[in-house]
């Protein structure tokens, strides 16, 4: 399996396509996406998720598709953003289809967050946020040859931080929101083309854009300083197709850049064919928005 993007937020750990294929190209059936919403749970709210899944005869409904809540803790020792218990151990079933609904437990926090949980030789130490001050809930999704770990991102209390500093977090922090995808433009030079149209063998520009409102601001606590410190969600967008090669398998604006907007390059076929694309946009605190299109490759 490999991780993908997401500064270890990637949320979702497929397995790796065929030996030699970039990371873009869907040969075979893949999870390559989920949406949460809310995108931000406190325990025991009840969550509606969405998955994506590709394969190359297009978006598969998977139906068969199992989600386990892995309330396993991580050891100490493993340096990975979830342990290996959550990816080999035998979870039980919390829901199963394309889409399903899943309630955050309600000792989320403890398990995963500032929380220190108990256990029979004293107190264990408590998780350590993001860089984006962020704690998860891992989730396993299983179908017969793929699997991979989403982590829904947990509200959850300071920690270490002062009465009158958590008082001014709460008043100032918003929960985080899904971004917004924006409708996908190809152009051949600088002549926009259809995409129901593109010409085969040639250099084609792909430019989609996301709603001004999906990088927010947020706060995040400074245990060094005892401050909170205001931070911008960077956004990215991962490109994956079952045909042509991509420059880049992601791309995106990091949380400096205001531009709302990215740019890649796609190889279209040598031949005439249908091709299926999906974008996955993710933002840095856990949120998630896709789209699907299908692309018509002329002579």
């Amino acid at each position: 399996m490999r991780w993908l993007g997401f500064f270890a937020l990637l949320f979702l750990a497929p397995c790796v396509p065929k030996v030699g294929s970039p990371a873009s190209l869907i040969t075979q059936e893949r999870i390559i996406g989920v949406r949460a919403d809310p995108a931000e749970a406190a325990p025991g709210d009840l969550v509606q998720y969405a998955s994506l899944v590709a394969s190359p005869s297009g978006t598969v409904q998977a139906q068969n598709l199992s989600w386990s809540l892995c309330n396993l803790r991580r050891p100490v020792a493993e340096n990975t953003p979830v342990g290996q218990a959550c990816l080999t151990g035998d979870l039980p079933q919390s829901a199963q289809g394309a889409q399903v609904s899943i309630q955050t437990p309600s000792f989320a926090c403890v398990n995963f967050g500032p929380l220190a949980p108990p256990s029979k030789t004293g107190t264990l130490r408590p998780s350590d946020p993001d860089a984006t001050g962020g704690y998860y809930q891992p989730i396993r999704l299983d179908l017969p040859a793929e699997q991979a770990i989403f982590r829904e991102r947990l509200r959850c209390d300071l920690a270490g931080a002062s009465l009158l500093t958590s008082q001014e977090f709460r008043a100032s922090y918003t929960a985080n929101q899904n971004p917004t995808l924006l409708p996908l433009s190809a152009l051949l030079g600088e002549n926009p083309i259809s995409l129901d149209a593109v010409p085969a063998g040639q250099r084609i520009r792909l430019l989609d854009a996301w709603s001004p409102e999906s990088a927010e601001s947020y706060p995040v606590f400074d245990s060094g300083s005892q401050t909170l410190v205001d931070r911008r969600e960077a956004l990215w967008l991962s490109w994956f197709a079952t045909a042509g090669v991509f420059d880049d398998s992601t791309t995106g604006r990091q949380e400096s850049d205001p531009a709302a907007f990215t740019e890649n390059a796609w190889q279209s076929p040598a031949e005439t064919a249908i091709v299926f694309l999906w974008l996955v946009l993710h933002d840095s605190r856990g949120g998630t928005d896709f789209a699907s299109y299908t692309l018509t490759v002329v002579p």
